[in-house]
């Protein structure tokens, strides 16, 4: 009995030893839109604070109010107004929410940021993102009870975000950073239960459809954590999948284009005599053009506005997409 007391005290010693928080990761929810010169003001100014603190992850929602054109609001827009319904915010830009916390002050001093740091969580996370068959992207979110917490049920959101776009915006805007483009549990968050025992570890896994529009090579995905009262407890930034984030010369294919980025005209390279049909679109999937030429052509971008655009080129049966920056 003395034997069974003494190693009940030896395995608390040993729980207590390995039990310690875990410092929590800063996430800035950042609501903006293409058609808010307001945004355009202010946005270079959070970018500029935001560059000084690399550990704090970001990403951009473009919600459908007070400007219902924003094409990146219309590539997603029932995602992007959840997400700002979801902090009561709905109806105008910009906002910034850091930490599950409005800030209503300036964007550019640093505190909005530093007042943030070194808090610590009982939950540690981490998330893989992979392409899976099917044309599908697949998270895999691993929550880990580090330390004591009276803590039960928690809340999952993963937002698949674009680290930049490059398009020229009615407000002026020509790079856009960490976009949004989908969830991947939809407009509402994942409701789960949080680990009983410290060591003990959940697992969340979920797949989405890749669209064409987005630049695989330049995505990646935010699990972000909360309580049932919204507050922040942890978060996690997962891997970007091994893409280039340039145009993809296929130099052992039977067509490819360059230059990447190009100014006026994007050389066709194919068979001198085949003739390719060709559809170029801008990265919200809207068709600007449509024509066909032969292998050897040139193709006149002269006329696109700045940006990222993706150009389908179909030979027979086979079709290729590219994605190219217009400059």
């Amino acid at each position: 009995m003395k034997f069974l007391k003494l190693l009940g005290v030896s395995l608390a010693i040993a729980v207590n030893t390995y039990a310690q928080p875990v410092a929590q990761t800063v996430v800035a929810e950042h609501f903006t839109n293409t058609y808010c010169s307001i945004c355009a003001s202010r946005n270079p100014g959070l970018y500029a604070n935001y560059a000084n603190f690399p550990q704090v992850l970001h990403v951009a929602y473009h919600p459908s109010a007070p400007y219902a054109a924003c094409p990146l609001n219309q590539h997603n827009k029932t995602e992007n107004d959840a997400r700002t319904n979801f902090y009561g915010i709905y109806g105008t830009t910009p906002k910034l929410v850091i930490q599950a916390k409005e800030i209503t002050g300036s964007f550019t001093n640093a505190t909005v940021f530093q007042n943030e740091l070194g808090k610590t969580t009982a939950f540690d996370m981490t998330a893989k993102l992979t392409e899976v068959t099917g044309n599908n992207l697949e998270i895999r979110v691993v929550v880990r009870k580090k330390d004591a917490s009276a803590l039960t049920s928690l809340t999952l959101y993963v937002p698949l975000v674009e680290d930049t776009l490059f398009f020229a915006a009615n407000n002026g805007e020509s790079k856009h950073y960490d976009v949004f483009r989908k969830s991947f549990w939809g407009t509402n968050t994942l409701a789960i239960t949080a680990p009983v025992n410290i060591g003990d570890s959940t697992v969340h896994i979920q797949q989405i459809a890749i669209n064409s529009t987005w630049n695989k090579g330049r995505i990646y995905a935010i699990a972000i954590l909360q309580d049932n009262s919204k507050n922040h407890v942890q978060a996690a930034k997962s891997n970007k999948l091994a893409y280039p984030t340039s145009i993809q010369h296929y130099t052992t294919s039977p067509v490819f284009i360059t230059p990447n980025p190009a100014t006026d005209y994007l050389q066709l390279h194919g068979a001198d005599d085949n003739r390719y049909n060709i559809v170029i679109q801008d990265i919200t999937g809207r068709q600007i053009s449509c024509f066909a030429l032969n292998g050897g052509d040139k193709i006149n971008i002269s006329g696109l506005t700045y940006g990222q655009y993706i150009a389908y080129i179909q030979q027979g049966s086979t079709q290729r997409a590219f994605k190219f920056v217009k400059n």
